[in-house]
């Protein structure tokens, strides 16, 4: 039988990965979740680039969303925008301005990385001089624009260093709201 002479120069490289190795996957199973929080402010910023926001509805109404304000009502996990909205109907002549109240659940888009509305819907549009004839059709739109303004869109999406700490992976798995923040926990990827 042929023994290998192994040198020490061959060995301690080897060893020294291995332990390595062990060392950074046990260093990961002990960092355990953590909660960073992002302030409202970085979620505006996204929303007020998707501002003003116009559509034209059955061909005869045409909407304008400007002037969003963000707000985290407490403990509902939700996000309310109050935006200003212009209603017109171009063909009549007519116009009304006013106020438009949407609101979502907050929910994380983890192949994008993203946090992301479910379910938009109007919560309230209260427009100036608006008769009781256009009420029923403008409250429609209002719902068809609180979706194709805020379904599905990345409010924020998480950057590469929000999901490594300590040279481990991590990913978000639960979200949560404070009234200026909202709060992400991050949990080491296994």
């Amino acid at each position: 039988m042929q023994y290998r002479n192994f040198t020490s120069s061959k060995v301690m490289p080897a060893l020294l990965a291995l332990c390595t190795t062990l060392l950074l996957s046990s260093c990961a199973a002990l960092i355990g979740p953590r909660d960073v929080e992002f302030p409202l402010t970085k979620l505006q910023q996204s929303v007020d680039k998707r501002l003003p926001f116009s559509q034209r509805y059955l061909g005869l109404f045409e909407i304008t969303a400007n002037k969003a304000l963000l707000s985290l009502p407490p403990e509902q996990n939700r996000l309310s925008m109050a935006t200003d909205v212009t209603v017109a109907m171009p063909l009549l002549g007519k116009s009304w301005s006013g106020k438009m109240a949407i609101s979502g659940v907050l929910t994380l888009d983890n192949p994008h990385n993203a946090v992301t509305l479910l379910e938009p819907k109007l919560d309230s549009l209260m427009l100036d001089g608006l008769d009781n004839t256009y009420a029923a059709q403008v409250t429609q739109i209002g719902n068809l624009l609180a979706r194709q303004l805020l379904a599905g869109v990345p409010l924020y999406t998480f950057k590469p260093e929000d999901l490594r700490y300590a040279g481990v992976a991590f990913m978000p798995t639960r979200i949560g709201t404070k009234p200026e923040n909202l709060v992400v926990t991050f949990e080491p990827v296994k």
